[in-house]
């Protein structure tokens, strides 16, 4: 993940409080995601970008897991195709990982 990504959401953070953001992941790699989720919500796990020892607790969603909140046409004209790429197990590899990363 990008350092500027980081900073951008530690100055969006700052601004408007952790409290008030939330983190949409359209990404299908789950060891990715997994750091990613894990970086917004308790800090950079490699210590080395401006998330390094900072908790800031946003909860992060995979888009599939919102797929029930976005109207079918714009699901559809949006997501469709990048839908059809990802296996139903690692869909719900995705998903597992986003959850555990909200309850720990």
């Amino acid at each position: 993940m990008g350092l500027t990504v980081q900073k951008e959401v530690k100055n969006l953070a700052d601004q408007y409080g952790a409290e008030n953001l939330v983190i949409v992941f359209g990404i299908n790699q789950p060891a990715t995601i997994q750091i990613m989720a894990q970086t917004f919500k308790n800090g950079d796990p490699s210590f080395a970008g401006p998330l390094a020892g900072i908790k800031l607790n946003i909860e992060s969603y995979h888009i599939l897991e919102l797929q029930a909140h976005i109207p079918d046409e714009v699901w559809e004209r949006e997501m469709g195709m990048y839908e059809l790429e990802i296996e139903d197990d690692t869909r719900e590899k995705l998903c597992n990982i986003m959850k555990e990363t909200r309850t720990t």
